[in-house]
């Protein structure tokens, strides 16, 4: 039984993107048998909603101590303390789920595994303000640096942890992120019909699930909708939460396709995939990811997809994905009625979608984290390849 360290505090507080995937890879790891002994590092305790997590996972939680929780000095503890925490509890090898590892963890001699999901903030730096970009490259890059390996979620990432941060292809995996099974379970039509109805959502419709911001280009969504005619196309759905283009999304909604898009904040996690798998067409037209586990979670569902050109869309979206510029609407537009008025393709491609969402079984990706783990504390470091992922 091997003694192995989470950094956890975004699998026990935040509710979406990097919480589901540390969420997600603990599961695998720790609750499918694996002969692991999992402990969890937070400075902070869990929120309600992931409160029983630990006992789910069977995992031992270590907090700082309560002079330590406050605000800063939880931060303090978890970026310069929590190493040391770590090998004095017997930790053998530590694993930075969420981009960075403690200060101090190298200099106790414990090895470590890092997670990263993208750099997107050294590619669009105009997408985010300047202070987050010296946090993040102050952690992240530091982290990169020291780890004894690290885990790319995409090609695209381990190809920008090559070029920008110079890591050495020897430490470097790539290791997908793991679909969510719900997904793949096919919603029964009552219970499928009452969520829509929860949250006044159309019998058909064409959907779109992102944080409302200007990286995930809804706009184009509304756009591509606005030049198809409205007695043939379903309205568009946006599922998300507003991260500062709500309002003038609403506004060019309603400018150019007034009464069609429909803003569907508060959806709860659990009403996900029947909301999915209710959908005619799943649009993903955002400009950048680091992977884009949406697409899968839409192939699971069996929902054709039309999804942004790029490495990491097309490693996400196989080749049952159909692919426009992300900026081009009228491109999108003509895809969207392509599919739409042709019931066959549409069946075909979310046939083939289920098939391509396998490769992000859990358990299959576990395996290659244990792997990784095996070979880190074995004192090797040979990059292994992750699942081969077709390119479409």
């Amino acid at each position: 039984m091997r003694r192995i360290g989470f950094d956890a505090v975004r699998a026990l507080r935040n509710s979406t993107g990097l919480g589901n995937y540390a969420r997600r890879v603990l599961r695998g790891l720790l609750a499918a048998g694996t002969g692991l002994e999992g402990h969890l590092f937070s400075p902070a305790p869990a929120r309600p909603p992931y409160a029983r997590l630990p006992e789910e996972l069977g995992a031992s939680l270590h907090l700082p101590p309560a002079a330590w929780r406050q605000p800063g000095l939880s931060t303090w503890w978890r970026t310069f303390r929590l190493g040391r925490r770590a090998a004095a509890s017997g930790i053998e090898l530590y694993h930075g789920l969420t981009h960075e590892i403690p200060r101090d963890l190298p200099r106790t001699g414990v090895p470590s595994v890092l997670s990263v999901a993208d750099l997107l903030w050294e590619r669009y730096p105009g997408l985010y303000p300047r202070v987050d970009r010296r946090g993040y490259q102050w952690r992240y890059r530091w982290s990169a640096e020291h780890a004894s390996a690290v885990v790319a979620l995409s090609e695209q990432t381990r190809n920008d942890l090559l070029e920008l941060y110079q890591v050495d292809p020897a430490r470097l995996w790539v290791i997908p992120p793991p679909g969510d099974p719900r997904y793949a379970v096919p919603v029964p039509a009552e219970q499928r019909h009452e969520v829509l109805n929860r949250y006044g959502l159309p019998e058909r419709f064409l959907l779109s699930v992102g944080t409302w911001e200007a990286r995930k280009n809804q706009r184009t969504a509304i756009v591509a909708l606005a030049g198809l005619e409205a007695e043939r196309t379903p309205p568009l759905v946006l599922v998300g939460r507003d991260g500062g283009t709500g309002a003038e999304l609403s506004r060019l909604a309603e400018r150019l396709a007034p009464g069609r898009v429909r803003f569907a904040s508060g959806v709860r996690h659990a009403d996900l995939p029947a909301v999915m798998q209710s959908a005619d067409l799943f649009l993903y037209p955002s400009l950048s990811e680091g992977f884009g586990l949406p697409i899968v979670e839409a192939l699971a569902a069996g929902v054709p997809v039309i999804a942004s050109e790029g490495r990491c869309f097309r490693e996400a979206g196989g080749p049952a994905t159909l692919y426009a510029p992300a900026t081009d609407a009228i491109a999108l537009a003509g895809m969207i009625r392509h599919v739409l008025d042709d019931p066959d393709l549409a069946a075909t491609m979310g046939t083939a979608g289920r098939r391509h969402a396998e490769r992000f079984d859990g358990a299959r990706l576990a395996k290659q984290m244990l792997d990784l783990y095996d070979a880190v504390l074995s004192g090797g470091g040979a990059a292994q390849p992750a699942i081969p992922l077709e390119s479409g």
